[in-house]
């Protein structure tokens, strides 16, 4: 089996794999495999139990899913795939599983969390950093032994809530100054991709015979990639799921290349956290107030207190949305705070 030199700092490089075992031997002959494809097998079939597992895991923890066996043979010939999307819609998905719950702390998700730990680190500083020499994956330079710092729970819901630390601009395209992008057959494949991160677009993630999809609107955090923030809007068309035609084209619709579509990309701001209007500022006071703020005690106490939240049912109509954890409630708020906060 293919082994990295160290799962705390890899350098990607690959050693060869040793002699076969016998067992080994049996199962690829029985498959009628033949001597040399048995490298790119045996890595295609580690492939599917690392996407199942700790890339797009499923409800059942423990199944490999058959529908992972054509991307894990790409990889293992070394194609590049694309993964971003999808796993940003297995997250975005359970996340909102768990907001729109009447009982979020009974709700069962199975997304990547470590991912979202990852944004944590970037944003907030929550962990050390490993210097490497190739630039690689961000969660590699993060999750070494030892590497996360230590907070009581008081330092770091304080750590999040306000802001004061977070770095800002962590994900953003450095540039010396504001330059004019043309989506054509001369733009740079990194600035291509990163044009289409800070696109809005319906996201996908084909589950069987169908597509989940999530809506991204990027201009919800928009001081994170430079530009200000004014009050959000609200989406015409809430799409949640498709069917595999009309999957497929949100799916083209998102990665579309070579539309000549233009863009300004702002330069590094000084100061991104004032890089929002009065309006905007209005509008949050108005949201959420001071909500987090009074209940700072709550969210620290080892013992959830029960609140109930009221669902708008119309405009003139709410139901009572049922009993949850405040730890809960407080948590989906402060998840929000960095995207929306003034």
């Amino acid at each position: 089996m293919v082994r990295p030199k160290s799962t705390h700092n890899p350098l990607r490089d690959i050693t060869t794999h040793k002699r076969w075992s016998i067992a080994e031997e049996a199962l690829l002959e029985k498959l009628c495999i033949e001597g040399n494809l048995k490298e790119e097998v045996y890595l295609a079939a580690y492939l599917a139990y690392w996407l199942c597992t700790f890339v797009l895991p499923s409800k059942d923890v423990n199944s490999i899913r058959t529908s992972t066996f054509k991307m894990a043979s790409m990889m293992a010939s070394g194609r590049r795939v694309s993964l971003a999307i999808s796993i940003s819609v297995s997250i975005y998905e359970d996340l909102n599983t768990i907001a729109t719950s009447s009982r979020p702390a009974r709700t069962s998700p199975s997304f990547p969390v470590h991912f979202v730990y990852a944004w944590l680190a970037s944003y907030f500083k929550t962990h050390y950093s490993i210097w490497q020499g190739l630039r690689g994956p961000k969660m590699t330079r993060l999750f070494s032994e030892g590497g996360a710092k230590y907070y009581d729970p008081q330092e770091a819901r304080k750590w999040i809530h306000k802001a004061e630390f977070v770095s800002w601009a962590c994900n953003m395209i450095v540039k010396n100054k504001p330059f004019r992008f043309i989506d054509n057959s001369d733009a740079e494949e990194f600035d291509h991709d990163y044009f289409i991160a800070i696109r809005s677009s319906y996201l996908t993630l084909r589950q069987g015979d169908k597509f989940i999809i999530e809506p991204y609107s990027p201009h919800r955090f928009g001081r994170q990639i430079g530009y200000f923030q004014d009050v959000l809007g609200t989406l015409k068309y809430d799409t949640r799921a498709a069917s595999l035609e009309e999957g497929l084209r949100y799916w083209r619709l998102c990665v579309l290349s070579k539309s000549l579509s233009k863009a300004w990309l702002p330069g590094l701001p000084t100061n991104t956290k004032k890089f929002c209007s009065e309006a905007y500022k209005a509008w949050w006071a108005k949201v959420h107030g001071t909500f987090l703020d009074d209940n700072m005690a709550c969210l620290i106490n080892s013992n959830p207190t029960k609140i109930t939240i009221k669902h708008k049912k119309n405009e003139d109509e709410q139901v009572d949305g049922g009993e949850t954890t405040l730890h809960m409630y407080l948590f989906l708020l402060l998840w929000s705070s960095l995207i929306l906060k003034p």
